[in-house]
């Protein structure tokens, strides 16, 4: 965890901007890195206040670990019990901090065409992505032939239970989202209208950066940069999927995280998706929906998802962006595009 003010810098920057646009010079910019969820939380306050700033850090810090304890897949955790229950046949009690995120998780799934599929958990497993395990073949194939969906997952009066005995809950597609969607909150109540939260390339943004826009950059899968940038301002949510994030090489060939659960391989085609929402929990997993099936079907998963503003790149280099996100984007990339209609 690093922590930074900028004291001095900030006086000179202060000193300019409000030369120009004449605003309070006491704002200030306080950041904190926090290692959770598997990637780098960066978070960027702008306040006049640093030491609310940095006591709110503290209890997002907390915050965060607490998160944890309740989601992670295979640690102990309220979710690691619940499907240690479920593997053993049992009907057992939905713990209250799981409620809803499996709620959405089951909505997500249907107007995903079924492709947000949670349940595969197991499966990922068994290719080596909870831990340092290595792959699993015999069982990939096993599971390959009764896939679990979220249709297995049973509730009734707040009691879950499942018949499919690969049923296993990883909800790394929603939590992240879900969580700085809570630490954005957490902060708007505790009175900080502008900040950056940027969770592994995967951002949250509110208000302004001492009265200009945050600058952000969408990650080229192929090389350290940036293929586009864009600018935010006020309350905007933008979640980058790809295959460079957690994968591993089998002969030469990229195995990565994010499974197919039609065929229960990892997706092909798609290195990358983007997706800018008014919702981040929605652009989290939409950026995962379009990296398993985007490339050939993003009109109609745009619109069962609800979204307008996406970006696509192929394992090819080659890249699709909706009309509405390319009118906020400049590419920095030679790279040839093609801009489609949302019903496209």
């Amino acid at each position: 965890m690093y922590r930074t003010t900028y004291q001095q810098l900030i006086k000179i920057l202060l000193f300019s901007v409000c030369l120009l646009v004449g605003c309070e010079t006491s704002q200030q910019i306080v950041e904190q890195r926090i290692l959770q969820f598997g990637t780098v939380i960066d978070i960027t306050l702008v306040h006049s206040d640093i030491d609310k700033a940095e006591s709110t850090l503290h209890a997002i810090e907390q915050q965060l670990q607490q998160y944890r304890t309740y989601w992670h897949a295979w640690e102990d955790s309220d979710l690691y019990r619940f499907n240690q229950s479920l593997t053993e046949g049992k009907t057992t009690p939905i713990p209250e901090s799981l409620i809803e995120l499996i709620n959405l998780s089951q909505d997500y799934y249907h107007s995903s065409q079924q492709l947000f599929n949670p349940a595969i958990g197991k499966l990922v497993a068994a290719y080596g992505f909870h831990g340092n395990d290595q792959p699993n073949e015999e069982l990939i194939r096993i599971i390959q032939q009764d896939m679990p969906t979220m249709l297995d997952l049973k509730i009734a009066s707040g009691m879950a239970s499942s018949d499919n005995p690969h049923l296993l809950l990883d909800l790394g597609g929603i939590a992240k989202g879900y969580a700085i969607s809570l630490v954005a909150n957490y902060l708007k109540k505790s009175g900080f209208g502008h900040f950056l939260i940027n969770a592994g390339g995967d951002l949250i943004s509110a208000g302004t950066r001492l009265g200009k826009p945050w600058t952000i950059g969408i990650q080229n899968p192929f090389k350290p940069g940036a293929i586009a940038k864009l600018t935010l301002e006020g309350d905007q949510n933008l979640f980058t999927s790809g295959n460079y994030q957690r994968y591993y090489l089998e002969n030469e060939k990229i195995v990565h995280h994010i499974i197919d659960p039609r065929t229960g391989k990892p997706s092909q085609q798609i290195s990358s998706a983007t997706v800018l929402a008014d919702d981040p929990v929605l652009a989290d997993v939409a950026a995962t929906t379009l990296m398993i099936d985007g490339w050939r079907n993003h009109a109609t998963l745009a619109q069962s998802l609800d979204i307008t503003d996406y970006l696509i790149v192929s394992d090819e280099m080659e890249i699709i962006v909706s009309r509405a996100l390319s009118s906020k984007i400049e590419f920095t990339t030679d790279t040839p595009y093609i801009i489609v209609n949302d019903k496209n």
